[in-house]
């Protein structure tokens, strides 16, 4: 081969591996500091079960809420252990699980996932494991999602989200050493199969418990997977990367990282008030003992605090400015809202009337549908209440309100 031929040889195989390079490189996208457009809506209700004049359906505590394809609302009972399933119409049509240990049963839940053929998964958080349920209400096995018991120490499951073929979730084990009483937990956001294996491992935290001291390092604890989405047709991953900036990553399920999506943005500053609320309730009790915990949480908040995907593929992101404590009276949720390509819509708040931030609980649906969970905290603080040590004065919940789920549509 001659020097000419050799030259353009190298020269086409450099052009080649430079638009490889440049193909693999993520788009950057930078978005307006202001949205370029600002909506209130009022929902309109769609029915409601539970409260004080509902005599036919019992609640517990609702801790999370899906709809299915066909409209039906699947709601699941944490102290109740078992799933309500809501037509459209607001009836109950049945109700799937129970409480217990054995197959079909039910400990403590928190989470659901909607499977094929009306399946539904339902995620047990410590020790995890994720229960399928029949729509007939016969035990459809289990998903082991992060290894089995036998591989050490427990697994946990946080979320875990269905997007076509894959699922997607925030899952961990933690191991604890007796000598030192120190724990060590990895957590891990990952692109799984259907049956809970890993495909793509998205983020990975890890982290060390001193159980006789106790501190809450909220910069420690930082991690991409705090704050993620994932959802819509083409089943697209978003996650916030950075704590203290409006930063979103975008990826398919390949977990290839396709867009970076930047807009100027100052956080919240706290005060002190806000910084020791961040321990409030943190209660660590060791050998009949309670410990005190020690406070390093940091002078602003996060900037991205949620973000949920529409059906149709939109995005709508809350910041630490549309947290509950922040907002207008009435207003139950703020949302920057962004196209499947990355355009910046709309800022969108909705509008329920009578919604308390303090005990209220807003659930986003599909990106037209939202439900309420009224008394939300109350309901949490009376199941929790028996786990109390005893040290402290209770709070008088007597006269708290039942809980309500208010299913919600955008008009």
């Amino acid at each position: 081969m001659n020097q000419a031929v050799a030259g353009r040889l190298a020269l086409i195989i450099v052009m080649i591996l430079t638009a490889g390079a440049a193909l693999a490189e993520p788009a950057a996208v930078t978005l307006p500091a202001d949205p370029p457009a600002v909506r209130k809506v009022e929902l309109l209700e769609q029915w409601r079960i539970g409260g004080e004049d509902d005599e036919d359906i019992l609640l517990g505590v609702i801790f999370d809420a899906k709809i299915g394809p066909t409209g039906d609302v699947y709601l699941i009972d944490r102290q109740l252990s078992q799933v309500l399933v809501i037509s459209p119409e607001g009836e109950l049509v049945t109700t799937l699980g129970r409480q217990g240990e054995g197959p079909g049963e039910l400990n403590n839940p928190h989470g659901l996932v909607l499977l094929a053929d009306d399946k539904v998964g339902v995620i047990q958080g410590f020790p995890g494991k994720v229960t399928v349920l029949n729509p007939d209400d016969t035990p459809g096995g289990e998903i082991h999602i992060g290894g089995n018991p036998e591989d050490g120490g427990f697994n946990f499951v946080r979320v875990l989200v269905r997007c076509g073929d894959h699922l997607v979730g925030q899952r961990g084990r933690a191991t604890f050493d007796m000598e030192t009483a120190k724990s060590v937990s990895v957590g891990t956001l990952s692109i799984m199969d259907l049956e809970g294996r890993d495909q793509a491992v998205i983020a990975e935290h890890t982290q060390e418990n001193d159980m006789q001291r106790r501190v809450f390092d909220e910069k420690a604890q930082f991690s991409e997977m705090d704050t993620w989405a994932a959802g819509g047709a083409d089943c697209v991953l978003y996650t916030a990367p950075v704590r203290d900036e409006y930063v979103i990553n975008v990826r398919g399920m390949d977990g290839v990282l396709t867009r970076v999506m930047t807009r100027p943005f100052e956080t919240r500053q706290r005060d002190e008030d806000d910084k020791a609320a961040m321990t409030d309730g943190m209660v660590i009790v060791m050998n009949g003992v309670r410990q005190e915990v020690e406070n390093k949480a940091l002078d602003t908040d996060p900037a991205i605090m949620g973000m949920h995907v529409a059906d149709d593929g939109r995005l709508f992101v809350r910041t630490c400015y549309d947290q509950e404590d922040n907002l207008p009276e009435g207003t139950a949720g703020r949302f920057d809202v962004y196209s499947l390509q990355g355009e910046f819509l709309e800022q969108l708040s909705v509008i329920v009337p009578g919604f308390i931030g303090e005990q209220d609980r807003l659930i986003f649906m599909d990106g037209n549908h939202f439900a309420v969970i009224r008394s939300f905290d109350q309901a949490q603080q009376s199941m929790f209440a028996g786990f109390d040590d005893g040290e402290e004065e209770e709070e008088d919940l007597g006269d708290a309100e039942p809980l309500e789920v208010v299913f919600y549509k955008i008009p």
